[in-house]
């Protein structure tokens, strides 16, 4: 049976879950180098008992304990990935409110499918490095950091947004084929999704994609995923956790029926899967609030539908998340 829930239910039944709100730590990591990667940069988010203050942490203004000591016990943990070519701190809001209940999150930023180097974007290669990149993230946090005395090492959960959607739900078995995706451009010429210039330009090539599956990965939130490259029947069928699907009413750089429903119906156990629709929102409605005087240089990411209210979806949307997770991870 799938279960789908319209946004305001699904607030009804999330409204105490800040109710014992911790502060919230930051940190920084590196992902080392390795024969997967030349290695990254990951933030890290996190319930402390330090006392926090106000920083600066890039263009934001965030209440936070820089360095602080993480609050004692074993936290369940999230690795965030965010889209292509945007940053990690992008998904600060929904980190913070992680942090406050209790979460542990890492965000790692993708390398050459960022802000400061995007040469990446929409190649085999990218599609083929990013799961891989949440397994490194998931490595470094358990064995070669401070922090990983502090984590409950089956409570393991993906949050991915855009290509990031696909990263996680690759990373936990997902099978992705080009060959879809190249079928699916060529034979819609109005289609303006991001992901079908590599094909339109010629340097899309055909190719399976079979990453390892991190069964670590306990549960996956994947919100407008890129879905088109797992349109093969059969892509799917090894997801066999629990997938919390947001999708965006009035996305139009992730269009439909070619990714979030190629999710939807290609997940073997629709038991396993809670599919929301939310009312208004746009692509990039699933990023953090930004400050006013960055919104010009940052064009559409800052931007939503008319009537829609992101920093009003912010609050909302981190409640869902910890509401699902401390539902799903037991």
């Amino acid at each position: 049976m799938r279960f789908i829930f319209r946004f305001f239910v699904v607030l009804l039944i999330t409204a105490s879950a800040f109710s014992n709100a911790y502060e919230v730590g930051f940190d920084k990591t590196n992902v080392p180098p390795s024969i997967e990667s030349n290695g990254f940069p990951m933030a890290l988010f996190y319930p402390t008992s330090s006392e926090p203050k106000v920083v600066e942490l890039g263009p934001f203004k965030l209440n936070v304990a820089v360095e602080g000591e993480v609050l004692k016990g074993k936290h369940p943990l999230v690795i965030v990935s965010h889209g292509s070519g945007g940053s990690h701190l992008s998904y600060k809001d929904v980190a913070i409110s992680l942090a406050k209940n209790g979460f542990i999150v890492g965000m790692p930023l993708h390398p050459q499918n960022n802000y400061m180097d995007n040469s990446l974007e929409g190649s085999v290669t990218n599609y083929t490095n990013r799961p891989k990149h949440i397994t490194l993230a998931i490595d470094t946090l358990l064995n070669a950091s401070d922090l990983n005395t502090y984590i409950d090492s089956d409570k393991i959960a993906v949050l991915g947004h855009s290509v990031g959607g696909y990263a996680a739900i690759a990373a936990a078995g997902g099978v992705g084929d080009t060959s879809s995706l190249i079928k699916i451009c060529r034979n819609s010429p109005l289609l303006t999704d991001p992901y079908c210039t590599p094909v339109r330009d010629g340097s899309m090539t055909k190719t399976v994609i079979k990453s390892k599956k991190d069964s670590r990965i306990k549960a996956v939130i994947i919100m407008a995923p890129v879905g088109v490259l797992f349109s093969t029947e059969g892509s799917l069928n090894d997801v066999d956790i629990p997938v919390l699907l947001l999708k965006a009413e009035k996305d139009k750089e992730v269009t439909e029926p070619y990714n979030a429903d190629i999710i939807e119906k290609g997940l073997p156990n629709k038991q396993q899967l809670i599919s929301i629709m939310i009312p208004d929102a746009g692509h990039y409605s699933f990023l953090t609030s930004f400050p006013d005087f960055l919104k010009p240089e940052l064009g559409l990411i800052a931007e939503d539908p008319d009537g829609f209210n992101r920093a009003e979806f912010q609050e909302k949307l981190g409640t869902i998340i910890v509401d699902y997770l401390k539902g799903v991870l037991k």
